[in-house]
């Protein structure tokens, strides 16, 4: 992988690319990280469990990252979600693609307030190199 010379944005890539590197080729699995990092971006503490509550299903998160990619979409802000709970969310979502075909995608779950154009630019790095990294042979 080449460098991005941004160390935030280099250390986000390995470890996405180290934590979703399938050891099968198992599908519909799903990586979550960073929750203990959501508290502190949200004033109210029912906000934040039932963030965490929604985080907890992964079928209800799949189903949103999905449908987010299948309508094209690549940023959902609040009720666009359609997930209730997450009205005070936004939801920046990029699909990866290994030798040509989508297997999964990436996404980011913040604040309405968040940076969108870094986290844009973070779920379409992070989608690139993972769909890049896991296209290469390796050795077993």
């Amino acid at each position: 992988m080449n460098p991005t010379g941004q160390r935030e944005i280099d250390d986000l890539i390995a470890t996405s690319v180290a934590a979703l590197t399938p050891q099968s080729h198992q599908t519909g699995e799903l990586y979550v990280g960073g929750t203990a990092n959501m508290a502190g971006q949200f004033d109210a503490v029912s906000t934040i469990r039932s963030v965490l509550a929604v985080l907890e299903e992964q079928l209800l998160v799949v189903g949103l990252l999905g449908d987010l990619v299948e309508r094209g979409l690549s940023v959902a802000i609040g009720t666009e979600t359609g997930v209730a709970p997450l009205s005070q969310c936004a939801v920046v979502v990029a699909p990866y693609k290994v030798d040509g075909e989508q297997v999964g995608s990436i996404g980011l779950l913040g604040p309405t307030r968040m940076d969108y154009p870094k986290a844009l630019a973070a779920v379409h790095v992070v989608s690139s190199r993972l769909g890049e990294s896991l296209g290469e042979p390796h050795e077993d």
